[in-house]
């Protein structure tokens, strides 16, 4: 009865019938977007099509100081010069507090969430094991601190708001990088819903947009895929079911250096200077979906494509020649 309740809210299977996959890309705008961002906005497109399905663009704006409108907008001008808007309006997660905050009530019914006065420089002071992410797997320190205590530190220091994991293993399989498998406790410890500024964090928005939207499959970098246990937890206390997951290769320079938008490995000026059809047909050849860096459509590489193709092990963005 639960699983068939999840489904009905997510939209995904009813009457034992498979609704339409719903892919999505879901940029964070805080700079241009270099090949590897474009990459996973263009196999979340094939995939989907490929399969009859919709393809959906979220806008991963929760910090408004680190990504302002203007470069959410620039985002989405490129996406549609290379034909890889959304089949809906794009969801900006900056207009969606009231909704995070609705799902961190339900949260509040199914698990324990409570206020954390530890400071950044503390966290990384202790010798606690570090995440991927730069964070620590937390202790769960303010979770045993007393009221009068919490009342005490709420003087001087505006907490966040952590919620405490379970001392369970999540398991799924992702289409790329194969089974994946993380002790919630032991990897991440109790993580962050809202920040001490009242900005939601990264997992719970992606977790309640991915299921609120109804997506389907989550196509991204290999980088995402040690937070991704925690995004199927908190989905499945939701009443979620969670998407199928493909985490691919970051993508790197022939140097071997991963891409990255504070290093100058922006596409505008390529924009400037290629057609759609050419820079499309030259990432779909980087990530092997594609048999020579030549011109392609959107429509000749969602016939061509197949997720068996997709290079697993390393995928190099050839800069042109200066």
């Amino acid at each position: 009865m639960e699983d068939r309740a999840a489904e009905k809210k997510s939209g995904r299977q009813t009457d034992g019938l498979l609704a339409p996959v719903v892919g999505r890309f879901a940029p964070t705008p805080s700079g241009e977007p270099h090949a590897g961002n474009l990459l996973c906005a263009l196999l979340s497109y094939l995939s989907a099509k490929k399969k009859g399905g919709a393809y959906l663009v979220r806008i991963e704006d929760l910090d408004v100081a680190r990504c302002p409108r203007a470069a959410g907008e620039k985002l989405l001008a490129t996406l549609a010069y290379l034909g890889l808007q959304g089949d809906a309006p794009p969801l900006w997660q900056s207009e969606r507090g009231n909704v995070y905050r609705a799902k961190e009530d339900v949260l509040r019914g199914v698990a324990e969430v409570y206020p954390c006065y530890c400071t950044r420089a503390a966290l990384h002071a202790a010798e606690a094991p570090r995440l991927r992410d730069g964070g620590v797997v937390y202790a769960g320190t303010c979770r045993k601190r007393s009221e009068s205590e919490r009342a005490q530190l709420e003087k001087t220091r505006k907490p966040c708001y952590r919620i405490a994991v379970p001392d369970e293993r999540i398991c799924f399989a992702d289409g790329v990088a194969g089974v994946y498998e993380q002790n919630l406790r032991e990897a991440c410890g109790d993580f962050i819903l809202r920040r001490s500024d009242g900005v939601y964090a990264y997992q719970l928005a992606v977790a309640v947009d991915d299921g609120e939207s109804g997506v389907t499959e989550v196509v991204r970098g290999n980088d995402l895929l040690t937070s991704t246990p925690r995004q199927i937890w908190l989905m499945r206390l939701l009443g979620y079911r969670p998407p199928a997951y493909y985490h691919i290769p970051l993508v790197c320079d022939p140097a071997g250096r991963k891409l990255s938008k504070s290093e100058g490995d922006g596409m505008a000026r390529l924009c400037d200077r290629m057609s759609p059809q050419q820079i499309l047909g030259k990432l779909a050849y980087a990530a092997g979906v594609w048999p020579q860096p030549c011109p392609a459509t959107l429509r000749e590489l969602t016939d061509a494509f197949a997720w068996d193709n997709v290079r697993k092990d390393k995928i190099v963005w050839q800069t042109e020649s200066k």
